[in-house]
């Protein structure tokens, strides 16, 4: 896998990102990896993802403590895929938080938007 020298997600690596399943990776503050699927994960723009945390559990409070997040679309058939690392924001009951959540039908859910820092290929 290729570091890209942008942190902006060109249309192509947008598009892939719709038409794949997005895993997130966290770690704790013992360093354990946390790796899991987040169907809710959609590109916001060119420079941040989101998803919706419904679960609220171990990638979450990971993120909660500062971990850095990592996210990884995959086609197996071709061997494509697309990486990206960023720092996480979460908005937790704020106006952005309740409006997201709220128009995708989970209104107790945290939304949670990454900044892109780095993109893999």
């Amino acid at each position: 896998m290729k570091k890209l020298d942008s942190n902006k997600l060109t249309q192509a690596q947008q598009d892939f990102f719709k038409d794949h399943l997005a895993y997130l990776a966290t770690v704790d503050a013992n360093g354990e990896p946390q790796v899991g699927p987040k169907a809710s994960m959609q590109v916001l723009d060119e420079s941040h993802l989101q998803y919706l945390e419904k679960t609220q559990a171990h990638a979450y409070e990971n993120l909660l403590n500062g971990s850095k997040a990592a996210v990884v679309v995959a086609d197996v058939p071709t061997h494509t895929n697309v990486r990206v690392k960023g720092t996480a924001h979460v908005h937790d009951g704020d106006e952005y938080g309740k409006k997201v959540a709220e128009e995708a039908g989970f209104p107790n859910a945290k939304v949670v938007v990454i900044d892109v820092e780095e993109i893999f290929e």
